[in-house]
């Protein structure tokens, strides 16, 4: 019997089959910029989160302690005004509230699909924010 193939390897075909077409489906239902939103955002989310919790780390710190934080940043802009962190991108908007005064060197700073590299430092008001 030359030129038939198994019964298990036809299911097994079919079954690679509908996984391939349930997973090009999905962009293709919720749209591809859709997606590229959401990852933004949950990047941006893990960045914010991660800038919080180093600000709050060196907040029970000595004044002139520096600290250097390095976040995967979405695109978007970084603003910090009295004690609150917003990041703007596009199609999401995300802000945390911190226990102590920031101060920045930008008013709003501009980034990429990147790793940046921000210096905290401990002054006596609170802590300064310094984007490279």
């Amino acid at each position: 019997m030359r030129g038939q193939i198994s019964l298990e390897f036809s299911i097994l075909f079919l079954a690679l089959l509908v996984v391939v077409i349930i997973s090009t489906m999905t962009p293709g239902m919720f749209g591809y910029k859709e997606v590229i939103e959401t990852s933004s955002a949950s990047i941006g989310h893990a960045a914010l989160s991660k800038l919080k919790t180093n600000i709050d780390m060196l907040a029970t710190t000595d004044v002139g302690s520096v600290k250097v934080v390095y976040i995967k940043s979405p695109p978007g802009i970084w603003e910090v005004n009295g004690n609150s962190i917003t990041l703007k991108g596009n199609g999401y908007n995300i802000s945390t509230n911190c226990n102590i005064n920031l101060s920045s060197n930008y008013n709003g700073y501009n980034t990429n699909l990147s790793t940046i590299g921000v210096v905290l430092t401990r002054n006596n008001v609170g802590i300064n924010i310094e984007w490279p």
